[in-house]
């Protein structure tokens, strides 16, 4: 199978979508695939900017779209030039859609492929891969790891003026409706796009889920037991995904059973939740640790009882945090604190791993730790929340076979 993958976001910066593309490339190359990848520098806040490993593979098949930033006459005029030759579209990131068009066409003729796959963490590749699939009959796999940008719940909604609004959705449309095939991580968020684009039900969509590492890289170790009651959560906390109940029944906890333990955030400060760690009085329980490369984070969640994820107050939860996948592969108890009615939660209950708790209800989540610490204290906590079906789910092996199935789907492969 022969790929040309475009992105914004991949290898050697790594945040949350980029670490998903750069697994997947990783995987699609381990089975023998040849992968081409077009991407861009990202200046934006990375946990790693540099070319190391386990990357370093996907180095020499990455195409960074490079152009030159130009005054304000050149960025307006190549802006301009960039919306006619993209069909018109005069939206953000269309300089780099217009050059990666150009990047790709370019590949195309020195290349054979089989398949195009646009894919997030923006909107924008979808436009290159309308237009090169549509130039070149080279079929087109559109994925969609997030909301759209029109239909983000809240709190996450845009606030669009009616113009913008009617502009992106144009835009979504074209792009939904032309790809060959539309992938989604999970259930819950094809959900959302079939009730906002119903034509959607009779194109062939999939769910795909993000991938887990290939085999052999990582260095898992035994659990083993802290000496006192250890969590981290991985990524940066904020006003959506707010800790603020989670802090209140910590602090319950420790003034109610007197329970010494620590919470690590692995990921940035900021001044938000440093002002509810002062508020709930957690400064020697919450500690900021920084940021690390991805190796080195996964290596260092190996070394708490219990890992937590925050997710933001939503009437339905239609996100898969890719952090629960790295969750899932280091083998530690998971408490997720979700909507209920959500992709998290249900997986937690279907497969085990740990316990899903109402992210409206403090009084839960404190149940839900008291309980993990009373399991903690018995020395049974791993062993209560088993997360081997749930690593299934997430395997390289398991979501190379939906591609497999996909591309049999496109007629690809016989």
């Amino acid at each position: 199978m022969r790929i040309l993958f475009i992105t914004v976001g991949f290898a050697p910066y790594t945040f949350s979508e980029s670490l998903c593309n750069s697994k997947l490339v990783l995987a699609m190359m381990e089975c023998g695939w040849s992968v081409d990848v077009i991407s861009r520098m990202d200046d934006g806040r990375n946990y790693s900017t540099e070319w190391t490993e386990p990357w370093l593979p996907l180095k020499e098949v990455t195409h960074v779209v490079e152009y030159k930033i130009g005054n304000k006459i050149a960025r307006t005029i190549d802006v301009i030039k960039s919306a006619i030759k993209m069909d018109g579209f005069v939206i953000e990131g269309i300089r780099w859609a217009a050059h990666a068009y150009d990047l790709a066409c370019q590949l195309c003729k020195e290349k054979e492929y089989d398949v195009i796959i646009t894919r997030s963490p923006s909107d924008i590749p979808h436009i290159v891969g309308y237009k090169l699939s549509r130039k070149t009959g080279i079929k087109w796999i559109s994925n969609w790891n997030d909301p759209a940008v029109t239909i983000w719940p809240e709190p996450y909604t845009h606030h669009l003026s009616n113009r913008k609004l009617r502009l992106l959705q144009q835009y979504e449309r074209l792009c939904l409706s032309n790809a060959d095939a539309i992938t989604y991580p999970s259930e819950t968020l094809g959900v959302i796009f079939k009730k906002e684009y119903p034509f959607l039900r009779d194109k062939l969509c999939m769910e795909i889920p993000h991938i887990a590492l290939v085999n052999g890289i990582l260095k898992l170790k035994s659990y083993k037991k802290q000496d006192i009651f250890s969590l981290c959560h991985s990524g940066n906390l904020s006003i959506e995904r707010n800790p603020e109940n989670t802090f209140r029944a910590i602090r319950e906890l420790i003034d109610e059973y007197n329970i010494r333990m620590r919470f690590d955030i692995m990921g940035y400060a900021n001044e938000f939740t440093q002002q509810l760690i002062i508020k709930y009085q957690l400064e020697d329980t919450v500690h900021f640790i920084g940021a690390y490369p991805y190796i080195k984070a996964i290596d260092l969640l190996q070394n708490y009882d219990v890992l937590v994820l925050i997710e933001a107050i939503l009437a339905y939860g239609v996100f898969f945090p890719s952090k629960l996948v790295d969750y899932v592969q280091v083998g530690r108890p998971i408490i997720a604190v979700s909507p209920v009615n959500g992709y998290v939660s249900t997986m937690l209950n279907t497969y085990g791993g740990g316990i899903a708790v109402d992210n409206t209800q403090y009084k839960d989540i404190k149940r839900a730790l008291k309980n993990m610490y009373d399991k903690w204290s018995q020395g049974i906590l791993c062993d209560a929340y088993n997360s081997a079906l749930l690593r299934d789910c997430y395997s390289s092996n398991s979501v190379i076979d939906k591609y497999n199935l996909l591309f049999h789907k496109l007629n690809l492969i016989k």
